[in-house]
């Protein structure tokens, strides 16, 4: 990408500018159907409230140079900012949730053992035994906090989540599940 960075003595050129325009470009189309399809899938299932994980504070803390450059294109705000719009218009509330200790407290028992989070994708509670999938065990915890069940009850159906996988298609500028994609 090192036509995006140049510059010449007189500022960037001409094809570093459109290279630069053109990115910006690809990315706003990018993030509008990524959010688009989520509040889309978001209607077909009949969520009414959409909560996203906001990391609070995380851009105040020093990476270094290379960490704080990538933290600083991360565009977690504008995204952000894309599923409220598009969530208002189309009846979908959207909602912060700080995302701090969710994925080392165990959505079942509470235990908030640091040991808990094996490691990276891997929970396994030493309490109760839970083993899961450390973002759905996080995606659990905001979810009781957001919609608590009701006298404690476990709310599980008994089926094991499946995350489906979406693919962004640059042929077609959308996104397909994996296996619209593959097949």
């Amino acid at each position: 990408r090192a036509e995006y960075d140049t510059e010449g003595e007189n500022g960037p050129s001409q094809k570093s500018m459109w290279a630069r325009r053109t990115l910006a470009d690809r990315e706003t189309h990018f993030y509008h159907v990524l959010t688009d399809t989520i509040i889309t899938e978001c209607i077909e299932r009949n969520v009414g409230t959409l909560a996203v994980s906001w990391p609070e504070d995380v851009r105040e803390s020093d990476w270094g140079k290379t960490g704080n450059k990538k933290l600083h294109t991360w565009a977690f705000d504008r995204i952000y900012q894309y599923l409220a719009y598009k969530g208002e218009v189309r009846g979908v509330e959207v909602v912060k949730e700080n995302e701090w200790d969710t994925s080392k407290t165990c959505s079942r028992c509470g235990d908030d053992t640091m040991s808990n989070r094996v490691e990276r994708g891997l929970y396994v509670c030493s309490s109760c035994e839970l083993v899961a999938n450390a973002d759905c065990n996080g995606a659990e915890n905001m979810r009781q906090k957001i919609t608590p069940s009701p006298h404690g009850e476990d709310r599980s159906n008994g089926c094991v989540a499946q995350p489906s996988t979406h693919l962004f298609d640059r042929e077609s500028g959308t996104f397909h599940t994996r296996e619209q994609v593959v097949s």
